[in-house]
This record gives C-alpha cells, structure tokens and sequence, in this order.
C-alpha cells in the first residue's frame, strides 16, 4: 500500500493535489491513499473563517470544490487542525464530506485496504491547550474545539498501525527555539505503538525519537516548503518503508 502523509496545507488544496501528483510523477508510483495532518482549511463558507485564517491565508480551495462537489484525486483522510470550520464538520452526518475525502474525527480509526493488507489509521486533530485538555471533548463550544481532549485520546486503543496527530508530542524542540508543551500525546503513542506517526501545526520537517517505543514519528512542514509531503510503502505489521520525500 502506497500512502503520501501531507502536511498542513490552509486551504491550498489545488497546489496540494498538485504537488502531489508531482510527486508521484518524479517517484514513479501512484498513490493508494493521501493522510492529511490537519489545517486542511474546511471552510465551506467564507463568512465564517477565523481572525487568523482571515489575516494569513482566506478561505482557501474548499468552498470551491464542495460548492461543486469535486472528487479527490486521490482518496484522502484528514484529521482537524485547528483553523476549520468545527461547527460545520460536526455537523456531518456522514464523515466523507467530499467524494474520496474522510474526515477521521478524534479518537476514531478508519481502516485502509482489505483483508489481509488492512491499515488501521487513527486520529487526534487539533492543538493542546490546558485548560480545555482535562474537559470532556462534548463539552467543548466555538473556538474551544481546535483543542483536543483526554477522553479523546483515551478513546484510542492499541492495532493502530498509523497515527496522525496535528500538534506535537511535548518536548518535541523546533528550530524557532520553542517547544511542544502538547500533553497526552506521546504517552498515546507509547500505549498504541503504531509503527509510524505524523503531525503538522509546526510548520518545520522534524524527525522525532520517542523513548523505548519503535515508532517512526515525523513533523511535516506547510505546503510549498521541503517535507511537506512524505511517501511511504505500508503493509500492516508487516513493512513500513519509506520512499522519498518532497
């Protein structure tokens, strides 16, 4: 199973499916499936974006595509950042919110393939914040749900095969000299070992050890900059080979 981990993108879908056909042109494959880690920009109506969506990127590529209800180009899971329409994304009844594009809401899995080449995905979108981590995720309002839960993440059980995360695991340290503060996160990844992990929010290409777990754990970078993209060879339990990076 082929699969390409994308990193955040706001909104920027149409370069991303392009680069992302770039991508498989200069690798000589075709991918099976795209994994998102977060910020995708799900805002299908411009009025809502949030103070920084308006002030960095705008509303972005979504309302254009599911105004026309367009098919991915490849078929695509996302879990939230923490700058979408969380509202809206609740409020689907079904989690394929585009034809081919699956919005994995937190504490979820999704399983890629079948039968015996079967991925188990799992998800915790959006960001840490403090005092929202120990609320129960039903109890979160407004902009309170770019933030992820412990009941969500307590929700995640062992079989994870992939992991994708939008904030980093605390301690991860970044180039700009700050570090993750994000709690939960690598004590999910110690519990559900998964042989790979990907996160985003940060902006910056960072490989990440944790401690006593195999887990490949990687920071993908925003859309236009190196390693946004990664692409890999997957087989459940089985092979995790990486192939390139874009």
């Amino acid at each position: 199973m082929l699969i390409c981990a994308a990193g955040d993108i706001h909104g920027a879908i149409d370069r991303m499916y392009d680069e992302i056909l770039a991508f498989e042109g200069s690798l000589g494959v075709r991918f099976d499936y795209v994994l998102h880690v977060g910020d995708f920009g799900i805002w299908p109506d411009p009025n809502r974006i949030d103070k920084a969506t308006r002030k960095h990127d705008q509303a972005g590529d979504f309302g254009k595509w599911f105004a026309e209800r367009r098919t991915m180009p490849r078929k695509t899971i996302f879990i939230k950042g923490n700058h979408e329409d969380f509202d809206w994304l609740d409020e689907q009844l079904s989690d394929e919110i585009l034809p081919g594009l699956h919005y994995l809401r937190n504490g979820r899995t999704i399983d890629l393939g079948e039968r015996r080449d079967v991925v188990r995905v799992g998800g915790i979108g959006g960001c840490y914040s403090a005092s929202d981590y120990p609320r129960k995720s039903k109890q979160l309002r407004g902009s309170q749900k770019a933030h992820y839960t412990h009941d969500e993440i307590e929700a995640l059980a062992r079989g994870i095969d992939i992991l994708l995360l939008h904030d980093a695991p605390a301690g991860v340290r970044f180039a700009a000299g700050h570090t993750s503060a994000a709690e939960g996160l690598r004590e999910l990844i110690a519990r559900t070992r998964p042989l790979a992990c990907f996160f985003g929010h940060h902006h910056e290409r960072i490989d990440v050890n944790i401690t006593g777990v195999g887990t490949v754990c990687m920071g993908l970078n925003l859309i236009g900059r190196a390693g946004n993209l990664v692409a890999f060879d997957f087989a459940r339990r089985a092979q995790f080979a990486g192939l390139g990076e874009r």
